[in-house]
């Protein structure tokens, strides 16, 4: 009998010891760091042409609509860029005032268009995207019309223009 006993608790011993292996075995890896992609709000400023109503409306839908890789949010702006730097008190034409812009409405790219009346007769469009952590301008297009409804009339394709023609961003300096 004292066999026995022997032969049971041998058994018991091999038998948890083999379960307690077992059990770690199939216990599962600890989970991987899952890592969402880094979120991009993209506001685009809405442009506003006081002299030409169909510009405006014909600008203002391209950048709407306007897709750029590696955004995954866009909204409008409540403001146009030159009424924006109005309202942050730096109204230089500057990275450091468009990256102020950027930062106060939470965004990390900043889509706007903008119209210079200063050439004899003509007028020019410059669309452009601003990314606001390298603090410099990544896209741009810019084309000269001899009227703002010749300028309406090319707006899809300056702004196609602007969104693939890469502009080299230099590091920002200071704040």
């Amino acid at each position: 009998m004292v066999g026995v006993n022997r032969m049971a608790i041998v058994a018991l011993a091999v038998a948890s010891g083999c379960a307690t292996t077992s059990h770690r075995a199939v216990r599962p890896p600890p989970a991987a760091a899952v890592s969402r992609p880094a979120r991009v709000r993209l506001a685009w400023l809405p442009f506003d042409a006081s002299t030409s109503s169909g510009l405006t409306a014909a600008v203002n839908a391209q950048l709407e609509h306007l897709q750029i890789e590696g955004v995954t949010e866009s909204f409008r702006a409540p403001v146009s860029m030159e009424m924006a730097q109005l309202a942050i008190e730096c109204i230089e034409k500057t990275a450091r005032c468009y990256a102020a812009v950027g930062r106060s409405i939470g965004a990390d790219r900043l889509l706007w268009a903008e119209l210079d009346r200063r050439g004899r007769g003509n007028l020019t469009l410059r669309v452009a995207l601003f990314d606001v952590g390298r603090g410099g301008i990544v896209h741009e297009a810019q084309q000269s019309y001899p009227s703002a409804k010749a300028a309406q009339a090319d707006v899809e394709s300056l702004v196609a223009r602007a969104r693939s023609a890469d502009r080299p961003v230099l590091a920002r300096k200071g704040p």
